[in-house]
């Protein structure tokens, strides 16, 4: 929670739900009645695209290989949670609004794709090497298709920005930061984890809150 000079975090901040009082006036940031819905709306719309991704997905025919079966589902997941969030986040939106948020949903599902897709082709190397089938090399290549897809993402989304947007800075503790990408990771490559984190019940709701980002963007 932030108060007097860092007014303009709590104001410019779209993602949190809830709005708080500012010190200095008395006075709330938004009024808390009409932005509520405004802030769960995308949530829901994210949601929505999430399950329906999951239902659509239980009826696709399936690939041989097991690693691009649970591939193309995240994708889905990621993609359809920011359609969908972008689309209810966006009434009685303006164009620029609108724009901005379509934006955000192109560096959120890239930051998902690019790293997930870097991450499943290190890790089907590591498979077909004795030497690299081991938990330490997979570590070892999941850590640089994480860092080197995020990196590759956050790239273009600069390359594409519009002149008033901020250019996006990528180090490597963001790597860290985004937890889808080291869930994903897991799901991906190492199945005895598999038995202690529940990753499949973990990524819809790491997806849903990727669109409702979108979604919330102003």
């Amino acid at each position: 929670m932030f108060y007097g000079d860092k007014t303009m975090q709590v104001e410019n901040n779209p993602y949190s739900i809830f709005k708080f009082y500012n010190r200095g006036n008395k006075k709330p940031v938004e009024n808390s009645k009409s932005s509520m819905p405004r802030q769960i709306i995308p949530y829901v719309g994210s949601a929505l695209g999430v399950g329906a991704a999951i239902l659509a997905s239980k009826k696709m025919p399936k690939a041989r290989n097991k690693t691009v079966n649970e591939v193309a589902q995240m994708l889905m997941m990621a993609g359809a949670a920011n359609i969908c969030g972008v689309l209810s986040g966006s009434i009685n939106k303006t164009k620029e609004q609108k724009e901005k948020k379509w934006r955000e949903a192109g560096f959120q599902v890239m930051n998902i794709a690019i790293p997930m897709l870097m991450v499943s082709t290190a890790l089907e190397l590591c498979k077909k090497s004795k030497a690299l089938d081991k938990t330490i090399p997979k570590i070892i290549a999941s850590i640089i298709g994480m860092t080197s897809g995020a990196a590759i993402a956050t790239g273009i989304t600069n390359l594409t920005r519009e002149k008033d947007e901020p250019f996006r800075k990528y180090t490597i503790k963001d790597s860290v930061s985004n937890f889808d990408d080291i869930v994903a990771t897991i799901k991906l490559g190492f199945d005895k984890i598999l038995k202690y984190v529940p990753v499949d019940k973990i990524l819809p709701f790491i997806y849903i809150y990727s669109g409702a980002r979108a979604g919330s963007k102003e």
